[in-house]
């Protein structure tokens, strides 16, 4: 989605292409950005006219080996993920016929649609006609039957407790392949399953001989080190990891592993459950990590339940062993999508690490605009786990000295797109713990531009500190706005002590400056 003209699309246009192309729980993400829109009560809602005729008209491109120029609607120059979760969307949400037809007329004239989109274009073509949807073909081939019951054998001789989660195998199913096989699992529901997750769960059950030699290739690595050391290294990457990743957690777990025995677990007691966790769960979620990097859509991993009932120093060594922090964007995207779905939701002190393993580093080491694969990751963990991204991330942004201009643009844009009141609110408060500065006043300003309630204590402590570090912003333009949007976007919660209080401040301000802000003061109506 490297596209020029996807800069000139309105804001909520950006973030809602931006999380249906986050992975395959898009549908998901861009449905929580419609909410958003929709709770702010802009007029007319999310702007579906201008989004469809954008994504409607054509743009000239390169196709095939030959690169032969053709000209196409932009819908069709999105990623194949983006426009499955786009389909989807449009069957989930409220969009006007007008626009659906549009998207449709768009998508009909490519013959090398993907079949995934144009079964969606189908269902919603019905849907338009007040028709009834066709009965789908079979789900399951004579061929796949006899191969699902098979594998279904296989599982259950090898994992007697699998047999529980294979209810939806029944022996009326998988009975009209034919008297092949030999005893058929007992069960109820029938489900449909696809042939591509037949073959997925083979080739994991065929390169689980790989697991040992799974690792990232990350920039900066030695290749001597990689082809020396590929079999060894999720060991020692796990050792050194944990052993790093626990110089603060470790205590703390220790003492919450230990209650109720007598005695405190050991420290080393502690580093060796955590690497024995690691060498357990480590290798096969690095294995599927990079396999679905490479898979353009896959249900979420069993195996990422893991994730939430672990302890603080086993996360943090899990963190460490995958290399989250610095492995490459579009599986730092992957990630996150399973995070969005995956249930239960993970505890706040989980999130907080996964916030502070996924993103710090990666923010506050920006010095440009953050790419499409950091925004969309972004943006997809901030929709689930807004509390603990806003004490992890944004607050040791807020509190970082220097310039940091990438680092603000980007919390003043997730204040106006992704953070919902109560956390803009939080944003706010974080804000008036450190003292101001130039560099922050536009979060502020784009705080005050929700124009969410305050309640009147933290209403109270933004004019205090307005007035009390007003001679720091004598000749600030920034300072003058941000006190004309205190004056006139919440002129109900102005009192008489506020006003007296901002008059006395302003007397020290630029001449310039000091008159027209008089000014905005005196039309404030008494209370």
């Amino acid at each position: 989605m490297e596209l020029p003209w996807l800069k000139r699309l309105a804001q909520p246009c950006r973030l809602l292409l931006h999380a249906l192309a986050s992975g395959p729980s898009g549908t998901l993400a861009a449905l929580r950005v419609l909410q958003r829109v929709q709770a702010r009560e802009e007029p007319g809602g999310f702007p579906w006219q201008g989004f469809t005729a954008t994504l409607c008209m054509e743009e000239p491109t390169l196709e095939g080996l030959e690169e032969a120029l053709a000209v196409k609607p932009r819908l069709l120059l999105l990623p194949v993920m983006c426009q499955r979760n786009l389909f989807s969307l449009l069957q989930a949400a409220v969009v006007p016929a007008d626009c659906v037809r549009q998207l449709l007329r768009a998508a009909r004239g490519d013959p090398s649609l993907d079949p995934w989109v144009r079964a969606l274009g189908d269902l919603l073509q019905q849907g338009l006609r007040g028709e009834e949807p066709s009965p789908p073909p079979p789900a399951l081939t004579a061929a796949c039957r006899q191969q699902l019951r098979c594998l279904c054998q296989k599982i259950t001789r090898s994992k007697p407790e699998g047999r529980r989660k294979l209810k939806w195998c029944s022996s009326e199913q998988l009975g009209a392949a034919g008297d092949a096989a030999g005893s058929v699992l007992p069960g109820g529901k029938r489900k449909k399953v696809s042939e591509e997750s037949l073959e997925l769960g083979e080739e994991r059950g065929g390169k689980r001989v790989l697991l040992e030699e799974v690792v990232f290739e990350l920039p900066g690595s030695q290749d001597g080190e990689d082809e020396a050391g590929v079999e060894e290294m999720p060991v020692e990457t796990a050792g050194d990891g944990s052993a790093q990743s626990m110089a603060g957690a470790a205590p703390e777990s220790s003492q919450q592993d230990a209650a109720g025995e007598p005695g405190r677990i050991s420290q080393t007691e502690v580093a060796a459950e955590v690497q024995s966790f690691i060498q357990m769960h480590g290798p096969r979620l690095k294995m599927l990590l990079l396999q679905e990097s490479n898979r353009s859509e896959l249900s979420i991993p069993p195996e990422l339940r893991v994730l939430s009932n672990c302890s603080a120093s086993q996360l943090e060594g899990l963190c460490s062993f995958l290399q989250l922090s610095t492995c490459p964007e579009p599986l730092l995207v992957r990630f996150c999508s399973w995070l969005l779905a995956l249930t239960p939701d993970l505890s706040y002190a989980s999130a907080a690490i996964l916030a502070e393993q996924l993103f710090l580093k990666r923010v506050l080491s920006l010095t440009q605009p953050p790419s499409r694969h950091l925004m969309a990751a972004l943006t997809s963990f901030c929709s689930k786990y807004s509390q603990p991204f806003c004490r992890v991330l944004v607050a040791p942004v807020l509190q970082e000295p220097g310039e940091g201009a990438e680092q603000t643009k980007l919390v003043c844009e997730l204040v106006e797109e992704c953070l919902e009141p109560d956390y803009v609110r939080l944003v706010l408060s974080q804000v008036l713990e450190v003292p101001l500065s130039e560099r922050l006043l536009p979060v502020v300003l784009a705080v005050l531009g929700r124009q969410e309630a305050l309640p009147p204590e933290l209403f109270d402590l933004l004019v205090l500190t307005l007035c009390r570090q007003a001679p720091a912003f004598a000749t600030s333009l920034s300072y003058a706005k941000l006190v004309t949007a205190v004056l006139t976007m919440y002129q109900s919660h102005v009192t008489p002590a506020h006003r007296s209080r901002l008059a006395a401040a302003l007397d020290g301000s630029n001449a310039a400056l000091k008159k027209s802000l008089q000014a905005v003061l005196e039309g404030v109506p008494a209370r």
